[in-house]
């Protein structure tokens, strides 16, 4: 089945077990040995369909003078610049923004087979697992609770601007179409669309990964951090998983598929713009807590992030992340 691309927190109970996230992000951290940046083999465990997200402004790398730029203000008044850093150099650019349209956006669960964590002992339920990491990082959104930071959006460009008919995409520079190139279903150039995303379930792929206490203002924050290098090199190879899954927006998803979502991806969905009224609302508030994932370990740094209005929240930049082009 292919993904279906439409567009190019639970509640606490009273029975619920107390769980000592201390103990458990102690433990992963431990188990994993990952507290400094290491390059592993992990494999694309499964895809969510977080629906359509707000997204940040668009910003374009600008080479003009003052001149130029009230120019581009006259002729699109939504336009401003800023001072920040051109993605491919680093270094420090003067940015064109404009704000872009909401869009069908994706989450990505990756897992590492040659680690091996039980997380399920912290919940009364030994159940040992590959460790498994979130592609997007998380932040906390008042009024919401913890969501991913920056969801995969399904966006397609026209990739062959000479040729007579356009040739839609996702960019090169996107995370799918790198993704796609390092497992050799398209080769470089090729055309890779949303709706062939489901493809990339059960590939392998390089990535950097940290896992460890971060310290910030005398206290120390468990922190996940993770990032797409390639394919895999001449040689290597990745054990195949035994259990895959998708999670899709307008379609029925199976229990099994649903137990996979973690906290934040819940509340990434709950905060689409097309939630109410979807069949992946009907799924996520018919289903008990005990049906769904309640792994909220406390993750990365907890801080408000400002917001351009009410429910949406704009993340800070993270310099370290290439796998967006935008």
């Amino acid at each position: 089945m292919s993904f279906d691309a439409y567009s190019a927190t639970s509640s606490s109970g009273s029975s619920r077990k107390e769980i000592d996230y201390d103990a458990l992000n102690k433990y992963v951290v431990e188990t994993a040995n990952l507290k400094e940046p290491e390059t592993l083999i992990g494999v694309v465990a499964g895809i969510v369909d977080l629906g359509t997200q707000e997204q940040p402004d668009a910003e374009i790398v600008f080479k003009g003078d003052s001149d130029d730029e009230e120019s581009e203000i006259n002729k699109n008044p939504n336009t401003y610049f800023k001072d920040g850093f051109d993605p491919q150099t680093r270094k420090p650019a003067r940015l064109l923004c404009y704000p872009q349209k909401p869009q069908q956006s994706v989450a990505i669960a990756v897992d590492f087979p040659d680690i091996i964590v039980d997380k399920g002992q912290f919940f009364g339920n030994s159940n040992p697992q590959p460790l498994r990491l979130w592609l997007g990082g998380t932040f906390y959104m008042e009024n919401l609770g913890m969501v991913v930071a920056r969801p995969t959006p399904l966006k397609v460009v026209n990739i062959d601007k000479a040729a007579s008919k356009p040739k839609w995409s996702f960019s090169p520079l996107h995370l799918f179409h790198k993704m796609a190139v390092g497992a050799k279903l398209v080769k470089p150039g090729d055309v890779f669309l949303p709706n062939q995303i489901d493809q990339l379930i059960g590939k392998a792929f390089q990535f950097q990964v940290q896992i460890y206490m971060k310290e910030s203002k005398g206290k120390h924050y468990f922190t996940e951090n993770i990032k797409f290098i390639g394919g895999l090199g001449r040689g290597q190879s990745a054990t195949e998983l035994e259990n895959t899954f998708m999670v899709q927006f307008n379609k029925q998803n199976s229990d099994e598929s649903l137990k996979n979502l973690r906290n934040h991806v819940i509340n990434t969905i709950k905060n689409a713009k097309n939630y109410e009224g979807s069949k992946i609302q009907k799924q996520l508030e018919s289903d008990s807590d005990d049906g769904l994932q309640q792994e909220s370990v406390k993750s990365a740094v907890s801080v408000k992030v400002p917001t351009k209005s009410k429910g949406k929240a704009v993340p800070a930049l993270d310099e370290d992340d290439d796998s967006s082009p935008f």
